[in-house]
């Protein structure tokens, strides 16, 4: 595994990715303002198809800046999801999707290793009006998914409304494969303070 360069420390807390101040190159660029079905793109950039694996579903502690974004007390308990997406055996990104823990619909508590994505781009295409998913702006992170001791790097969140008065889903994404770590450079966007990494 590479060494990993050595960022801002206000990259250990998330912000809005169109307000970071930072390019990253393709094709994690384009992978982190996707607002599409991420396990798409990924087959796609992969060539191959992508597998979910598994770690945890059910009922877990929710993180403080997660619990912070779902509008939770400190100390609630959650439904959490942690899995792997993956393309011949290689671990593309790591994904970890919270939410309160008694708003949990069922479809969502039987995933298992199905794509999380696929299903709520799904749900949300054939929905009546009111009850279509909506995704909130994106936001990024430098850090650790975690879980299995995967390593600190590029992820982002959004919070996902499964329709009006529902309560949101936070998924985040953490992309994890070397080939990620080797796309970034400062940025020099106009207006900016370019962001430098050494």
């Amino acid at each position: 595994m590479p060494e990993f360069p050595r960022f801002s420390p206000s990259f250990a807390h998330w912000q809005p990715v169109a307000l970071s101040g930072v390019h990253l190159e393709d094709p994690l660029r384009t992978l982190m303002d996707s607002r599409d079905s991420l396990t798409a793109r990924l087959a796609h950039w992969a060539g191959a198809p992508i597998t979910v694996r598994l770690h945890a579903q059910g009922p877990g502690r929710g993180r403080h800046d997660e619990l912070v974004a779902l509008g939770q007390k400190a100390g609630q308990r959650v439904w959490r999801r942690e899995v792997t997406l993956e393309a011949e055996g290689e671990v593309l990104v790591a994904a970890r999707s919270v939410m309160a823990l008694k708003a949990c619909p069922p479809w969502m508590t039987g995933l298992g290793t199905q794509a999380l994505g696929h299903q709520l781009f799904a749900r949300s295409a054939r929905a009546p009006r009111k009850a279509i998913v909506q995704r909130s702006s994106l936001e990024m992170i430098r850090a650790a998914p975690g879980f299995l001791a995967l390593p600190v790097t590029w992820g982002r969140r959004s919070l996902f409304a499964l329709g009006v008065g529902r309560a949101p889903l936070l998924v985040q994404e953490y992309f994890v494969h070397e080939r990620f770590t080797r796309c970034q450079r400062p940025s020099h966007v106009k207006g900016s303070t370019p962001r430098h990494f050494g």
